[in-house]
């Protein structure tokens, strides 16, 4: 999808709202008048349900690969990743 896409709005949500959540919307960190707003967008629109489906299969991968001690530190390795120099 490109850039212009990323505008279309599908069931009162524009894409690049939906992409920009999905992270929080897969934790299930989001409230649930908003998880509603993002299922109704993602049941509308094949490139959100595309695109998010691929994503929540990647993470799923990583967290079943990831060791259990490791998984609630995902704040501290952002922030490692952020201080490595550009």
């Amino acid at each position: 999808m490109n850039d212009q896409g990323l505008d279309t709005m599908v069931a009162g949500v524009r894409c690049r709202d939906v992409l920009a959540d999905l992270s929080e919307y897969l934790d299930g960190a989001l409230n649930a008048p908003r998880v509603a707003q993002l299922q109704g967008h993602v049941a509308e629109c094949s490139h959100c349900a595309r695109f998010g489906g691929h994503i929540a299969r990647t993470l799923t991968a990583l967290r079943r690969a990831m060791p259990a001690e490791t998984r609630d530190q995902g704040p501290a390795i952002l922030a490692r990743i952020a201080a490595l120099p550009r």
